[in-house]
C-alpha cells in the first residue's frame, strides 16, 4: 500500500470521527456516567462507526472489491445499525442476540464459508465437520467473537489497541502468505482505528474532543476479525493460516469472554448480565493505573500473536499448538480467580480505610 494512499486514509478517518462527534451530540449518541461507568461528561459514541465508514468509503473506490465484499459490507451495515440503536435505546439481549445469530447465518449462506476444517488438532489427520455441525461451530464462532470484542471494551484505548495488534498479526500472516488483497484490508482498518485511539486516549486533543468505540464499533470489529479469520482458515481455494493459529491470535478477548461465563455461571447469574469481573476491572481494583493495565493487557495479547505467528511459521504441531492454548486457558482462569480474591480483598480494605469513625 502506498504511503499517500495511507495519509489519505487516516485523514479520512480523522475526518469523519469530527464531523461524527459533532452529530452525536446533536442526536445524543453520547454515553453518560452511571454506576458502571466512571468517566466524567457525555462522550460521543462514535469511533466504531467512522471506521466502518472509512473502510467502506476506500472499498468503494474498489469496485472488483465492493463486489467482493458486499456480504461482508451488508452484514457489517446491520451490526452497525443495531450498536448505533443499542447505544441509544438498549435494545433487548435476545433481540441483539437473534440479530447477530441471523447475520451469522448471512455469512455461511451467502459469503459460503464456515468452520468446515479444523486441522489436525488431535492427530495428523484434519478433522472435518459435517455440514450441520459446521453451520452450528460457525454462527457460535461469530457470535462469540463479536461479543467477546464488545467485552472488553473497558478501560480507554483497550479495544482499539487489542484490535490493532489482533489485526497487525492477521495482516503479517496474510503478507507472509502473498494474501496481498487481505493484507491491504486489514491496513484499511488499522489506519482507520489510530484516529479514535488518539482522541480515545486524549493523546492531542484532550477530554474536549474524547470520543468512545460504543457497541456499535466494538461488534464491527469483532465481527471483522472473525471474518478475516474465517477467510484465513476455511477458504478452499487459499489458506494463510492454520485454524488452531486463530485461537492464539485472539487469545486475550476469547479467555477473558469464557472466564466471565464461566464465573458468572457458577455465581448464579446469568451470563449475560453485566458486571465488573473483567481482567480489565480487576486490575483496577488492585490500585493500577488504566494506561499500565492497558500496556499490560495489550501486551499480553502482543505476545499470544507472537507465539501464534511463531508456531505458524515454524511448523509446531498442530496437537502441541492447541495442548499449549489449552494449558494457557487454565493458567489463565485460575490466575483471574485468584484475582477476584485479592480484589475483594483490597475493595474491602478500601472500604475500610475510607469509612467513617466515631
Amino acid at each position: 500500500m502506498m504511503f499517500i494512499e495511507l495519509i489519505v486514509i487516516f485523514l479520512l478517518s480523522f475526518i469523519l470521527i469530527f464531523t461524527l462527534r459533532r452529530i452525536a451530540i446533536i442526536v445524543d449518541l453520547v454515553d453518560k456516567p452511571s454506576l458502571r461507568k466512571s468517566h466524567s461528561g457525555f462522550i460521543p459514541l462514535v469511533g466504531g462507526i467512522s471506521i466502518f465508514l472509512t473502510l467502506s468509503m476506500v472499498l468503494f473506490l474498489h469496485p472488483a472489491l465492493i463486489i467482493k465484499y458486499n456480504v461482508f459490507l451488508f452484514c457489517s451495515s446491520i451490526l452497525v445499525l443495531m450498536g448505533i440503536i443499542d447505544d441509544k435505546n438498549n435494545i433487548q439481549v435476545n433481540i441483539r442476540f437473534a440479530i447477530q445469530i441471523l447475520v451469522s447465518i448471512a455469512v455461511i449462506q451467502f459469503e459460503n464459508i464456515s468452520i468446515h476444517n479444523l486441522g489436525a488438532i488431535f492427530s495428523p489427520k484434519e478433522l472435518t465437520l459435517a455440514p450441520l455441525l459446521s453451520s452450528i461451530v460457525s454462527i457460535l464462532a461469530i457470535v462469540g467473537a463479536m461479543n467477546a470484542f464488545n467485552m472488553i471494551d473497558g478501560i480507554d484505548g483497550l479495544l482499539g489497541g487489542v484490535s490493532i495488534v489482533i489485526l497487525s498479526a492477521l495482516g503479517y500472516l496474510f503478507w507472509f502468505n502473498n494474501n496481498v488483497e487481505l493484507y491491504y484490508f486489514c491496513s484499511i482498518v488499522i489506519i482507520a482505528v489510530i484516529p479514535y485511539l488518539i482522541l480515545n486516549l486524549e493523546f492531542i486533543f484532550g477530554q474536549n474532543l474524547k470520543v468512545f468505540m460504543g457497541d456499535a464499533g466494538s461488534l464491527f470489529i469483532g465481527f471483522t476479525v472473525i471474518w478475516l479469520l474465517l477467510n484465513g482458515t476455511q477458504t478452499n481455494s487459499y489458506l494463510s493460516f492454520k485454524p488452531v493459529t486463530a485461537l492464539w491470535l485472539i487469545a486475550y478477548p476469547l479467555m477473558d469472554m469464557v472466564t466471565i461465563i464461566i464465573s458468572r455461571i457458577q455465581n448464579g447469574r446469568s451470563p449475560f448480565q453485566a458486571d465488573k469481573q473483567h481482567l480489565h476491572h480487576k486490575l483496577q481494583v488492585l490500585g493500577l493505573p488504566n494506561r499500565l493495565i492497558l500496556f499490560i493487557l495489550c501486551g499480553f495479547s502482543a505476545i499470544f500473536a507472537y507465539i501464534g505467528i511463531w508456531s505458524e511459521i515454524n511448523e509446531i504441531s498442530e496437537v502441541i499448538m492447541l495442548f499449549s492454548f489449552s494449558s494457557l486457558f487454565v493458567v489463565y482462569f485460575i490466575l483471574v480467580s485468584y484475582l477476584s480474591h485479592l480484589s475483594v480483598f483490597f475493595a474491602r480494605l478500601h472500604s475500610f480505610s475510607t469509612s467513617p469513625t466515631k
